[in-house]
């Protein structure tokens, strides 16, 4: 009781530590250093002044606000009945991606960031019991929005915590598109022609039926659900965007979405550490986020811009993959140079189409015969083909914009429907319900759909084959990722306007030890041109094969023609009238050389960045002065 009295003593004095919940049965037991001591959990200890320090929110939540619990209850098993906490997710013989209690892994110590990334957080556990409970390693950790059995964002506990404070914004964001995963649950077929075949797959929350009758080879429900468990982590909850537990702020720190936090701390690949800088290639974040690491920063993150500098969320909806809002954000800091572009013979080329040169990430996908946290499955992804592409592909939008996309091979195998050749096809979803999950508070089924003047990505679908070794039908298709954010010093003319066709190296190299023993790498060369799209040079060496794995699945161009992915009757050539073309190149050349005269001139500069985007525009400045 003396202790109670004086932790609640200390809490008055201390200001609005905790809500001024000084009564609380949680402040009594995990603010008193001695007690947690003797209970044996001494890292459950919390200052409870530095607690209301981190959380910086005026002392409205109390502890009961976040985690749940009974405050009122001074017996541990009664005050914990119903508490919400982070979890963290295990793969081994008996656990597979499944959550696991860090009382079970043997992990109570603190959870103490160490760094910037939230990856820090994640305990190794205790050697003993992890062997005991028959887990090999902690793969990942988790908040506590977040449902145990699905890993899925759980709206129904963002209401009772997040929500008593925040309705109106847990509310949209419920009912949003992140919210919902809408655009991604749409996908619920490899063979359908739109919205088509995807780089992350066809999802199979509430879809076991659906895959099971797609699929050519057996498909339980446990694959389903390993399944489901991987794709749902890579989806956003509240806590994932606002908890910034990072070195200098606190295990209890939240505040608005950073560049970090939209990345996903480096933590697995959540958010859109998973799309842009792993898949894509040229995402905003890069370092340490991107796949291979050592790819260079853009201009824009070493300036210290944020994502939501650009990317203004209205009611937690963050607009559409297509939208003009984030493009017409540059103008804030490159106003001059966004009205010369816009005025020039270039107004309908997007800055990235110049400005981004080197990519990376994904240069090859499968899907086929693989594992998710040691479930062996059909639609494992072999995705490790990490490298490097040396420019992008310029092809032209819906809206007639032309946009850097990088193209790369992809299959799925063990089908038994079939998709034919397609053309170029910008991923619009017919209109479409979608079953939800009412379990987490969402609701029963919800509607989908996406205009085609609503998405940049695309693909080109191939046709499908049957002339693999197993025998079953495999659907070819080619990737087509648009590019953003990794803004550098631009391409020269040449690169585009030597040649109508558009031709780029890309070199890899592949390690997933479930599927090869060590690395080996390959490359290409891609060219698209007035006929089409072709893959040539293709060189790899010869994997060695982990044991249960076939060429086939995890590297079909190794026993596919080498022409597998070409494809022809598009135009993907870049058009320009060469005797213009050429007249202007030079045009440039003279005005540039005139600017050299005249370097010791403060306004030279200024008209020479204008000149490469508009050279009408810089003439008329240089004539000016």
């Amino acid at each position: 009781m003396k202790t109670v009295i004086a932790v609640a003593l200390l809490l008055v004095t201390a200001g609005a530590a905790w809500g001024l919940d000084a009564g609380s049965g949680c402040v009594a037991c995990h603010g008193d250093r001695g007690k947690m001591k003797e209970l044996g959990a001494e890292a459950m200890y919390l200052d409870p002044v530095q607690v209301d320090r981190e959380v910086n929110m005026k002392g409205k939540p109390t502890c009961v606000d976040c985690h749940l619990g009974d405050p009122k209850a001074q017996d541990k098993t009664a005050a914990h009945k119903g508490l919400l906490r982070p979890f963290l997710v295990a793969a081994g013989k008996k656990y597979k991606g499944e959550a696991i209690s860090r009382e079970e892994a043997g992990a109570l110590q603190p959870l103490t960031p160490k760094g910037t990334s939230m990856s820090s957080m994640i305990p190794k556990g205790d050697p003993k019991k992890l062997e005991a409970a028959g887990v090999k390693r902690i793969v990942n950790i988790h908040w506590h929005d977040r449902d145990p059995q699905t890993m899925a964002y759980s709206p129904k506990v963002a209401e009772q915590t997040c929500g008593r404070c925040h309705s109106k914004a847990v509310q949209d964001y419920n009912s949003s598109t992140k919210g919902l995963s809408r655009m991604q649950r749409s996908f619920r077929s490899w063979s359908e022609k739109l919205p088509g075949p995807h780089n992350c797959g066809v999802w199979p929350g509430e879809n076991e039926e659906g895959l099971r009758s797609q699929t050519s080879v057996p498909y339980s429900k446990q694959q389903n659900d390993s399944m489901g468990r991987s794709c749902n982590m890579c989806h956003p909850s509240c806590n994932d965007c606002h908890f910034k537990p990072v070195a200098a702020r606190g295990t209890h720190a939240f505040g608005k979405p950073d560049n970090p936090s939209c990345s996903g701390g480096n933590r697995a690949s959540i958010c859109h550490g998973a799309t842009m800088e792993r898949r894509r290639g040229a995402g905003f974040v890069r370092g340490v986020y991107a796949f291979p690491p050592d790819q260079k920063q853009g201009a824009h993150i070493k300036a210290g811009l944020e994502c939501l500098d650009c990317h203004k969320p209205a009611n937690h909806q963050f607009g559409h993959l297509a939208s003009d809002d984030a493009r017409n954000s540059c103008g804030k800091c490159h106003n001059d140079i966004v009205k010369a572009v816009q005025a020039s013979p270039h107004g309908k080329v997007e800055c990235g189409s110049c400005h981004i040169t080197a990519l990376g990430a994904y240069q090859y996908t499968f899907w086929g015969k693989g594992h998710y946290f040691g479930v062996e499955n059909p639609y494992g992804k072999h995705k490790d083909y990490y490298g490097s592409r040396d420019l992008p592909t310029i092809v032209r939008n819906p809206a007639g914009r032309w946009i850097p996309m990088k193209p790369y091979p992809m299959a799925v195998m063990n089908q038994t429907g079939e998709l034919g050749p397609t053309g170029l096809l910008f991923r619009s979803i017919p209109k479409r319900t979608v079953p939800g999950n009412p379990k987490l508070g969402e609701p029963s089924s919800f509607e989908a759909v996406r205009e085609v003047s609503e998405v940049n990505d695309a693909y080109i679908g191939v046709g499908t084959r049957s002339d693999l070794p197993t025998g079953n039908k495999t659907i070819l298709w080619i990737q087509m990722e648009k590019l953003s954010h990794a803004m550098g010093k631009p391409r020269g003319c040449g690169s585009c306007h030597d040649s109508h066709a558009q031709v780029g190296k890309s070199q890899w190299s592949y390690f997933e030890e479930r599927d090869v023993t060590k690395p080996f790498k390959g490359s290409y060369t891609i060219t698209a041109d007035k006929d089409g799209m072709r893959f040539g040079d293709v060189t790899w060496e010869e994997p060695q094969l982990a044991p249960n794995r076939r060429l086939e699945e995890v590297a079909p161009f190794a026993v596919l023609p080498k022409n597998a992915w070409d494809v022809n009757g598009i135009d993907l050539s870049i058009p320009f009238d060469d005797k213009k073309t050429a007249t202007a190149r030079k045009e440039l050349d003279e005005f540039l050389k005139e600017l050299d005269r005249r370097k010791d001139d403060p306004k030279v500069k200024e008209i020479r960045v204008i000149a490469y985007h508009n050279l009408a525009m810089a003439k008329k400045m240089l004539k000016k002065k």
